[in-house]
């Protein structure tokens, strides 16, 4: 296969998923920028990897697993050499919407990042993006139920901070999925 070739077929498959793609990395991150940034290394690296796959039917899995190291490896990297300056941050410009058209999804994205990173991530893949339980738990690793006890403690906690009117959040992680998904994508 040609370098041409695999470019194209790498293009074929990223594209049906590139929007859920930069959804799940700035549901993962604290501004459009650290998003950005995830996402462009993301493609970078599945673009380095991608001959090393072996079925396509796995992309979504190989995409989201990369994206989901490289945000784990931020974090650790900023816990050990990164100060957080609010000063700094509240002068800095940032390109996101107004305020009026975001309050809804901003809100969403303080309480989702209030989660633990594990749940968080669950919520995110599986209710957000749509992504099956068991992508999820190839993404993430470990087992099935543990995917679905994630989800169930996610939902929970998310009901309570959003003081969402339900009276029990539902234990099958089959239930309908949180109407959350309109986090605006990168503009092309």
């Amino acid at each position: 296969m040609t370098i041409e070739d695999r470019q194209l077929t790498f293009l074929a498959l990223l594209e049906p998923h590139r929007n859920a793609l930069w959804r799940f990395v700035r549901s993962m991150s604290r501004s459009t920028t650290e998003a950005e940034d995830l996402f462009g290394e993301t493609v970078l690296q599945a673009w380095e990897g991608f001959h090393r796959l072996r079925d396509e039917q796995a992309f979504v899995s190989f995409v989201f697993t990369i994206a989901s190291r490289l945000q784990k490896r931020h974090r650790w990297r900023s816990a050990l050499f990164g100060t957080y300056d609010e000063e700094a941050a509240h002068e800095t410009p940032h390109s996101d919407p107004l305020p009026d058209a975001q309050a809804d999804v901003e809100y969403l994205r303080c309480c989702l990042l209030k989660l633990p990173a594990a749940v968080r991530e669950a919520v995110v893949l599986f209710d957000v993006l749509g992504l099956s339980l068991e992508e999820v738990r190839t993404i993430q690793g470990g087992t099935l139920s543990g995917v679905k006890s994630r989800l169930k403690r996610g939902r929970e906690r998310l009901a309570t901070m959003l003081e969402a009117d339900i009276e029990h959040v539902p234990s099958n992680v089959s239930a309908p999925r949180l109407t959350i998904a309109r986090i605006p994508g990168p503009t092309p």
